[in-house]
């Protein structure tokens, strides 16, 4: 590897018995003198002479131990590591990363500095360069998880692979610009790493005795390339980084009506006892001299839990068209830190801080809502289909009045009604799709299009409702997702939904349709919960965004929480987790007139 004028980030490790010939690079000496390091044309793997590793693999390119737990003395880890010691036995580094999904964490780098990588979002990787003095953002790319190369070699059960070939994709992301032409420099050092990954991933495993002869072994009869790495490990990576403290508050990711924002942050730390010794979260103010604990008009606590890679903290009731700014931080329960070290600022400070500031700028406090109307046409309906053919058709004047009294300009509605009946018995007219109306301008065809409904066949109780909202999920006009537009589904229903051969719908396949859909999604039912020979509605329950409204003939009198709901709580500093409770009475099936 290529070695960068920086400063020193980490301590120099003394090989054991085990360091690099100023004559050849290509020469490791053992207890006896030189030794010519193997020639291996592919990656032999190792399961004995390997120490407390779990596994060792010998490559042309040089030795690597992978140990399924980060820490040796947290069996129940929730990151694992690989580390490198190059064939001169002069470039080492560790490869901290995630064990359930094997994306990585962290690339602590001997003399250099550590390759950070935070997600504020599934699909987000934000990489960040820290060379133990600086900390530069190298850039936040998008990717698709299920597209990395490590998915298939994680299926096959190759972890090895599979967690330094999503390293390198990753790292890959960074690839010189014009647009970053001043970072390229620690581009360079990203992509060497990347690129040596990458070479590894692409070797086949072999059967080599030979590459294994000339290793020299300590008297345990470990091969001491483990012990440099071990020694390395357990004085670096056990003792300093398993327990050090960094901060990093990520890009703004999802605006609402420009007053509201999510904003995300990460704490790097690979031991979880940080969640054990102090809470954090995010500070946000218009003045960036006020982001300290206690001064910041907008500050909340975040939770990253042993499966996460960060948090993120919900604000509402931003002034429109103003710039805040925001910063991360971590503060002690008490003077008692136990094992944890932070990165930056002083040991015994009992709030830390993230270095870098961020800012976003809030938009124009507008919102476009696009709405489908699933209506249940069916006989059964008799009795409430006026009810919800009035809700409907004052939808938009209902919702206007709720965004006016929330600071909102509505600057929109595009509507669309899907009438249902039983697609097994009502013929091919079972499934009525309108077209969208633009609100309030094509408020008269609207209110047409609702009024021709009326309630009429159906069959026995179960009907299409499942049918109905797959078509809603098809519409293709949907506004875009850039959090200025709500997306909503409304169902009115009094039966369950056909099921088994009655239906083509899988209930699991329809919410990836809807989890696909823009984030500003909702969905309310107003459907009751039971079966009576169908799928009960309270199975959607546990979906994303969605408010299930049991009683239907007093739900209508909680209408104006339910469009609070979909404006999406933009007026509130606090965040708010109290959900409407389903208003429920026993309800009995009816067979269709």
């Amino acid at each position: 590897m290529k070695k960068y004028f920086l400063p020193m980030l980490l301590a120099s490790i003394f090989a054991i018995g085990f360091t690099a010939s100023d004559d050849d690079d290509n020469i490791l000496v053992g207890p006896d003198g030189p030794t010519p390091t193997p020639t291996v044309s592919g990656i032999v793997e190792l399961k004995e002479g390997i120490g407390d590793a779990d596994a060792a693999y010998v490559t042309d390119a040089g030795f690597f131990c992978y140990n399924e737990d980060a820490n040796n003395e947290a069996e129940d880890g929730e990151l694992s590591s690989i580390s490198y010691l190059s064939k001169n036995g002069v470039d080492i580094a560790t490869l901290l990363f995630t064990k359930a999904d094997l994306m990585p964490s962290q690339l602590v780098i001997k003399d250099e500095g550590i390759i950070y990588f935070s997600y504020p979002s599934e699909n987000i990787v934000e990489i960040v360069f820290d060379n133990g003095t600086t900390v530069s953002f190298i850039g936040s790319y998008e990717f698709d998880p299920a597209t990395l190369p490590g998915v298939a070699l994680a299926a096959n059960g190759d972890v090895f692979k599979a967690a330094l070939a999503n390293a390198a994709a990753l790292m890959k992301l960074t690839t010189p610009s014009a647009a970053r032409a001043t970072r390229g420099f620690f581009e360079d050092l990203i992509a060497e790493w990347a690129n040596l990954f990458d070479t590894i991933v692409g070797q086949d495993y072999t059967d080599d005795p030979d590459a294994l002869e000339n290793l020299p072994t300590d008297g345990d009869g470990n091969y001491q390339f483990v012990d440099v790495i071990d020694e390395w490990y357990d004085e670096e990576i056990s003792d300093v980084v398993y327990y050090t403290l960094s901060l990093w508050t990520g890009e703004a990711t999802f605006k609402v009506g420009g007053s509201s924002c999510t904003l995300s942050a990460t704490v790097w730390c690979p031991s979880n006892v940080y969640n054990d010794y102090g809470a954090y979260g995010i500070l946000c103010d218009a003045d960036p001299a006020k982001l300290v604990l206690g001064e910041a008009e907008y500050q909340d606590i975040g939770y990253q839990g042993p499966d996460d890679k960060s948090f993120s903290v919900d604000f509402r009731g931003f002034k429109p068209n103003t710039t805040y700014y925001y910063r991360a931080y971590y503060e002690f329960h008490s003077a008692d830190h136990g094992p944890i070290i932070t990165k930056y600022g002083d040991a015994t400070d009992n709030v830390v801080y993230d270095t870098t500031i961020k800012s976003f700028t809030t938009g124009d406090n507008v919102l476009t809502v696009d709405v489908v109307m699933c209506i249940d046409v069916t006989g059964s309906m008799s009795g409430l289909i006026n009810t919800v053919k009035s809700n409907a058709i004052g939808f938009y004047d209902a919702f206007k009045t709720v965004c006016d009294d929330q600071g909102i300009g509505l600057t929109g509605l595009n509507a669309q009604v899907i009438g249902f009946g039983d697609k097994n018995v009502d013929g091919p007219n079972w499934l009525d799709v309108s077209e969208t109306y633009w609100l309030p301008e094509q408020k008269t065809e609207f209110d047409a299009c609702v009024n021709k409904l009326y309630a009429h066949g159906g069959g026995d109780t179960p009907e299409s409702g499942l049918e109905a909202l797959n078509a809603a999920f098809n519409k293709t006009d949907w506004s875009v997702d850039d959090g200025y537009h709500r997306q909503v589904v409304i169902l009115w229903t009094d039966a369950d939904y056909l099921i088994g051969s009655y239906s083509d719908i899988v209930l699991s396949d329809l919410e990836a349709k809807w989890n696909a859909m823009p984030s500003g999604r909702r969905m309310i039912l107003f459907a009751p919960s039971g079966t009576w020979g169908g799928g009960n509605w309270s199975n959607l329950d546990s979906w994303k965004n969605v408010i299930h409204l049991t009683d239907l003939y007093s739900g209508f009198n909680n209408f104006t929480y339910v469009l609070e709901q979909i404006v999406g709580e933009l007026t509130s500093k606090a965040r708010t987790n109290t959900p409407m409770e389903n208003i429920s009475k026993e309800y009995f099936g009816r067979p269709n007139e």
